[in-house]
């Protein structure tokens, strides 16, 4: 499986300790864990938080083709405050990853090649000149399934942003929060899931939304399963932080899913998965033993 995320490289700073991150990232590292030969599009920084994500992308075998080097601009960091095990951000702009900037030859190469999945989300978004290049790649690329993550971050999204990536959307991530604001800009009042997909199944060429709903677990909403939820619970774990878990579930879900997984099954691996990545700190703690044992059983 060949997949392409589309954005943000960052590290969160987490009481004065960075973690390597950003949604996109996260969904890489998981979906390069699980198998997929995982290509990310993203631009780093000509410094050492830039120099440290060189590192951990080399490591975790995400394939940096598309990852620009910028002179002008450093690599991303996030502020974050967990209160309760409930983060906050406050996410710097003018990071290296707000331009990225792919030369002709590298989009043409982009454009050309099939890739099972594309990630996106509305926070690269919040630059006209990252904008103009995911249309780009949504109009002209060849792919499979375009996984929407809407990630709600601050004031960095619009109902113009969301409403144009859906034109592509096959697959839409949201959590239970995001939920009413995005079905009341997009439709101009609160949904129920189950309403918001039915329409918005409709409206655009969305077969599959993931719904999150932190410690209530997950709601799977398929066009095969006739508007009725598929519900996966979360297990009981002591929670450190929720840094990283939805993206922990996406990528999970996405890997077992596209392979030939029932959507149950793909659906319980996630849960396990972010089950384990709330247990500890950061978005992308190495597996265990123990959790990829349960996995295989």
């Amino acid at each position: 499986m060949k997949t392409l995320s589309f954005g943000e490289i960052l590290f969160d700073r987490i009481d004065g300790k960075d973690y390597f991150g950003g949604a996109p990232a996260n969904v890489a590292v998981h979906l390069s864990r699980f198998g997929a030969e995982s290509y990310m599009l993203s631009a780093l920084g000509q410094d050492v938080l830039g120099n440290d994500a060189s590192e951990i992308l080399a490591a975790e075998k995400i394939k940096s083709d598309f990852i620009y080097s910028s002179p002008h601009h450093p690599t991303g960091v996030v502020e974050v405050h967990v209160t309760n095990g409930i983060p906050s951000y406050d996410i710097r702009e003018g990071s290296a990853w707000d331009c990225i900037t792919p030369d002709d030859e590298s989009l043409r190469k982009m454009i050309s090649t099939e890739w099972d999945l594309v990630y996106c989300g509305t926070l690269a978004q919040r630059t006209e000149s990252n904008r103009r290049l995911l249309q780009t790649v949504l109009e002209n690329g060849r792919y499979r399934e375009l996984f929407f993550d809407v990630n709600i971050r601050q004031n960095y999204y619009s109902s113009e942003i969301i409403a144009n990536t859906l034109k592509y959307t096959t697959i839409l991530k949201l959590n239970d929060e995001e939920l009413p604001l995005v079905s009341k800009l997009i439709y101009g009042h609160e949904m129920e899931a189950r309403e918001f997909f039915a329409k918005a199944s409709e409206d655009y060429p969305l077969t599959l939304l993931l719904l999150t709903c932190g410690p209530d677990g997950a709601e799977l909403y398929h066009e095969k399963t006739k508007g009725k939820a598929l519900h996966i619970p979360s297990g009981k774990v002591f929670v450190i932080d929720t840094v990283g878990a939805g993206d922990s579930f996406s990528g999970t879900f996405l890997s077992c899913y596209m392979k030939g997984d029932s959507l149950e099954k793909a659906g319980r691996k996630a849960s396990r998965v972010a089950d384990f990545v709330v247990s500890h700190s950061g978005a992308t703690p190495e597996l265990d033993d123990e959790i990829l044992k349960a996995l295989e059983e």
